[in-house]
């Protein structure tokens, strides 16, 4: 008979990150696997974004609890990682700003990467072999049909304004200056604002040419808002794993990124265009793909075909056959 295992994370809140989001997806593959999946967060607060099975509860009731794993992503918690009552124990590392200095003292912790890009970032700063468990993406079943009525052409990126170093600036400043042209674009944004501020922001965006911004949209119905661009722009400045252009690359949308967080999936002129982090490489990939439909169509279809590799299911499999493994040899 299977064992049942008990897996717990600790996150600094439930809020729409993609590192918060990462752990709210894997949960509910392994409760439907027979598992039980606890979320632990200093209010206790849920989700309004995703529908969850399994347990929220506060941090302060952690030693309530007898885990088979437990997860962390923010070296605060690490003092509650210590001291949790898990038999295994995890630093999952999503973002370079996560610093694990104190985490190496503790010879008992496991540290994956969420991706090549955090796997070599460690490796190098830290001189450090982590392990990869990569990924993941929803993959719809049906793929974007690229049509060759392109007009407008539609540039979608990821629009969370207040923070820069996510490079939606970068891609805006692309998209006016193929508009000033005179191309027929139009942009395509979207996020779900963490704040007033941050809403307030999104309210008052007014770009120099036609766009559409689309704030709230059900995570769960991403792939139909992804299926609308005739192309998808990612340019972060830092990151382990980019969520939004592998959902876009899953849908079948062509795809143009830096190599931040596309280490695993962007092979130039094979999955994807790669660019440098400025607008005028944005605006020169943007028009090697305008016009070109069987450019298109083949970035389309090998970057979905890579993504495959890197589903939920797939890194899921991987984290209980990690703990199985563990379990066996303790």
């Amino acid at each position: 008979m299977a064992l049942s295992y008990k897996i717990g994370v600790i996150l600094p809140n439930c809020r729409l990150f993609g590192g918060v989001r990462r752990f709210f997806e894997l949960g509910e593959i392994f409760i439907q696997k027979g598992h039980q999946m606890y979320i632990f967060t200093p209010d206790g607060t849920g989700p309004d974004w995703f529908q969850f099975s399994g347990t929220v509860d506060k941090l302060d009731n952690l030693h309530q609890y007898d885990l088979t794993l437990l997860f962390i992503t923010e070296p605060v918690f690490l003092i509650n990682l210590v001291n949790a009552q898990a038999a295994l124990k995890v630093f999952y590392h999503v973002g370079p700003r996560a610093s694990l200095g104190a985490v190496l003292k503790h010879k008992d912790i496991f540290i994956f990467s969420n991706s090549t890009n955090m796997y070599l970032y460690d490796k190098k700063k830290y001189g450090i072999e982590t392990i990869k468990a990569i990924g993941g993406v929803h993959i719809p079943k049906e793929a974007k049909e690229i049509s060759n009525d392109q007009n407008p052409f539609t540039i979608m990126c990821y629009g969370r304004l207040a923070r820069k170093g996510k490079g939606t600036n970068i891609v805006v400043k692309a998209a006016e200056r193929l508009y000033k042209k005179g191309l027929p674009v139009t942009l395509l944004l979207f996020d779900s604002p963490l704040d007033d501020k941050g809403r307030k922001q999104l309210l008052d965006f007014k770009p120099k040419l036609p766009f559409e911004f689309v704030i709230d949209h059900p995570v769960n119905e991403n792939a139909t808002l992804f299926k609308r661009a005739n192309v998808f722009v990612a340019v972060e400045k830092k990151g382990g794993w980019s969520n939004t252009a592998a959902e876009a690359l899953a849908s079948g949308v062509p795809l143009i990124a830096s190599n931040t967080g596309t280490n695993d999936f962007l092979t130039d002129n094979v999955t994807g265009l790669k660019v440098w982090r400025h607008s005028y490489f944005v605006k020169r990939a943007i028009l090697k793909l305008m016009g070109d439909i069987q450019l298109q169509k083949k970035l389309a279809e090998q970057g979905r075909q890579k993504m495959k590799e890197f589903s939920w299911n797939t890194l899921a499999d991987f984290i209980l056959h990690f703990i199985e493994k563990q379990v066996k040899e303790k």
